[in-house]
């Protein structure tokens, strides 16, 4: 009778144990700092440009292709429309990169243009295709490019449609997925200037 009564105790203080650790595991994971991001490099205009040299201390990061028919357009204009919103000090620490996926049809200068036309400040990116894939993987963007000779350009690029909003140091302190409003993206703006 004594050992039953041991033997319970012990797996009740080891069954106490195990859920003890693991919530102090799961308050670890969901309290860590955000870790997805960084630095990288690419073409700005036919100059090579780099994230840590030219980073702001909010920089809002967009992945797409310069003849992109919908997402693309709608994001940027949206957030160029959030911009907008912003007072001058807050437009003054915050930046929006688009990086063009399109690496064989979008070159340095075209995307250049095709950002600024949504607003003179927005950064347009591009480069290798290998530059483009390490540039974005570490955001956990992606894309696939898919012949499709029935569309105008005879193919498309299905890519990620989310705004990576980003810190200094390029890590993801926030995202917006599907970007559709300019309010959301002022909200997100002014929640992490």
């Amino acid at each position: 009778m004594k050992t039953s009564i041991k033997t319970q105790l012990i797996r009740s203080l080891v069954a106490a144990l195990t859920a003890l650790g693991l919530l102090a595991f799961l308050l670890w994971y969901t309290q860590r700092p955000p870790t997805m991001g960084g630095d990288f490099k690419l073409n700005h205009n036919g100059q090579a440009w780099q994230f840590s040299e030219n980073a702001k201390k909010l920089n809002l990061l967009y992945v797409g292709y310069a003849k992109c028919p919908d997402v693309c357009p709608m994001a940027l204009s949206y957030s160029a429309q959030a911009f907008k919103q912003l007072t001058e000090k807050e437009r003054e620490n915050v930046q929006l990169i688009f990086i063009s996926v399109d690496a064989e049809n979008d070159t340095a200068e075209s995307v250049s243009v095709y950002a600024h036309q949504f607003n003179p400040e927005f950064i347009g990116l591009t480069g290798t295709t290998a530059e483009i894939d390490a540039a974005i993987k570490p955001f956990g963007a992606s894309y696939i490019v898919e012949k499709d000779p029935k569309s105008y350009l005879g193919y498309s690029i299905s890519h990620t449609d989310r705004v990576f909003v980003l810190n200094k140091k390029g890590i993801v302190v926030d995202s917006i997925q599907s970007p559709r409003s300019a309010d959301e993206i002022t909200t997100k703006i002014k929640e992490n200037l």
